[in-house]
């Protein structure tokens, strides 16, 4: 492939790939919604254009987007039918903390490993390229239970150039809910990065949540301090 030319894949979050409440082109098709989510648009396309992305017949796709609309996180809407061709696009949204919803009680009871990757799956596309930074999607956070609450002896010494898993220093700060950690992944668009760049994120979201309309994960002044602890001049 030449090197100028855009890679065309899905990412799949790995909670999302590992449910057995739906199949596979269900899985692939709510992964490709949210990845025009991800890049602050919203995907409307016609029954044709989406049947040549996902390799399916006309009415296959149709019966994608019937039994995936039975789900409350899921959202099809047709649109300006056209006479002519007699097609409509369908103007798609997943609601994202409705899928975290649906998939929690499976996630809970699979226990996965927290540093899985999110797995890549090529489609043709024929209208719109996706690429690796802005279709980013978070992997599984596998919550543990604390009885304790986190303490200073159990942060670990990081230089500004290492690189740290964000599940890793969110856990160690005290973060348990698993929607903090996926709201901090999602507003730093990777789940790994150098510590420099994770202090930067934390002290812009703590001057953020000030702010009336702020929402996600709250980072406090005690949290800011355990973090100046845990680098290593």
């Amino acid at each position: 492939m030449n090197q100028n030319q855009d890679q065309t894949f899905l990412q799949v979050d790995y909670n999302l790939l590992a449910t057995k409440k739906l199949n596979s082109t269900q899985k692939l098709f709510v992964s490709y919604i949210i990845g025009w989510q991800r890049t602050g648009k919203i995907c409307f396309e016609t029954n044709r254009t989406l049947a040549t992305k996902f390799g399916k017949e006309y009415g296959g796709i149709r019966s994608v987007l019937s039994s995936l609309n039975k789900f409350d996180f899921f959202k099809s809407v047709s649109k300006d039918y056209n006479e002519k061709s007699r097609t409509s696009g369908h103007e798609i949204t997943v609601n994202i903390d409705k899928l975290y919803t649906f998939l929690a009680h499976e996630t809970s009871t699979q226990g996965f490993d927290s540093t899985k990757r999110e797995v890549s799956q090529t489609i043709p596309s024929t209208t719109y390229i996706q690429n690796e930074d802005a279709n980013e999607e978070v992997s599984n956070y596998n919550v543990k239970t604390n009885t304790s609450k986190s303490n200073d002896c159990t942060l670990t010494k990081h230089q500004l150039g290492d690189i740290i898993s964000v599940y890793d220093v969110l856990g160690q700060l005290g973060y348990e809910e698993p929607y903090d950690v996926l709201d901090f992944i999602s507003k730093a668009n990777s789940t790994s990065m150098d510590f420099q760049k994770f202090i930067a994120i934390t002290k812009r979201l703590h001057s953020e949540k000030k702010q009336n309309d702020y929402k996600g994960i709250i980072i406090t002044d005690e949290i800011l301090a355990k973090i100046n602890k845990m680098s290593q001049v």
